[in-house]
């Protein structure tokens, strides 16, 4: 198998119209509506602000990349090849989002509590990125 194609038309039709999508754009909105109500409420907390981005920030960073991967796809080519197809899936499949999040901030958590004594930020992220490259290889396979 050689290397895919890049991401343009097809055969395949993409949709943001799905059940994920809308879990995925309603986690953010919630994480938003928190971020609001915090500083909304509680206006002098400097704190927890700063607890709640260290809390959310992995989740924020990751939901955001999920919303504009699908919603760029969808948006540049709603009739897909197997490229942009399985790309889609790994986002839309929910598990590589749902390993990578987990993976990645306990990584950034044990890195920032330890004051960078143990580097597990960036290897963290890495292995997301390697569970992504292979689920991409696993869907682009059922394409």
């Amino acid at each position: 198998m050689g290397w895919p194609a890049s991401p343009g038309p097809g055969p395949y039709a993409l949709s943001l119209a799905t059940p994920t999508v809308y879990v995925i754009v309603a986690s953010l909105a919630l994480f938003a509506a928190m971020f609001w109500a915090l500083r909304e409420w509680y206006p002098r907390r400097r704190r927890g602000v700063e607890g709640y981005l260290e809390a959310a920030g992995i989740d924020l960073v990751f939901l955001s990349f999920a919303v504009i991967v699908v919603a760029a796809l969808v948006w540049k080519d709603p009739s897909a090849n197997r490229t942009s197809l399985a790309l889609f899936q790994v986002v839309v499949g929910g598990y590589w989002l749902a390993f990578a999040i987990p993976l990645v901030t306990v990584g950034s958590t044990i890195h920032t509590r330890s004051r960078g004594g143990i580097p597990w930020l960036l290897p963290s992220i890495a292995a997301a990125a390697v569970l992504f490259a292979a689920l991409f290889a696993y869907y682009y396979a059922l394409g």
